[in-house]
């Protein structure tokens, strides 16, 4: 069974071959996925922001000042503060493919 991935790239070899050819059809289907991943990926960024805003609250603290001791190793290694952390990393990612999903 083929990889996401390895689709992709048949794919990409399939409209290079073919070059300004391509189905209109294949065109609109993969504007559509683009469109839904970013909603998706939207969202992730919601819940997270509400993850870290209640950390934020619970702690009296900037997820960025939270962040920056964390790394530092100032904060412990509570599990609140391990999920903290995480959720600033997954965010982050997030952030990383809504502007990849978001090129023109």
């Amino acid at each position: 069974m083929m990889t996401t991935l390895e689709k992709v790239k048949r794919l990409e070899q399939y409209i290079i071959f073919n070059n300004s050819t391509v189905d209109p059809v294949l065109d609109m289907s993969i504007n559509k996925l683009l469109v839904r991943e970013y909603a998706r990926m939207n969202e992730l960024k919601t819940r997270l922001l509400n993850q870290v805003m209640k950390f934020e609250q619970a702690y009296s603290l900037a997820s960025s000042e939270f962040y920056t001791r964390y790394e530092k190793g100032e904060m412990g290694d509570e599990m609140d503060f391990v999920e903290w952390a995480a959720t600033v990393e997954m965010l982050a990612n997030v952030d990383q493919n809504l502007t990849l999903l978001h090129e023109e």
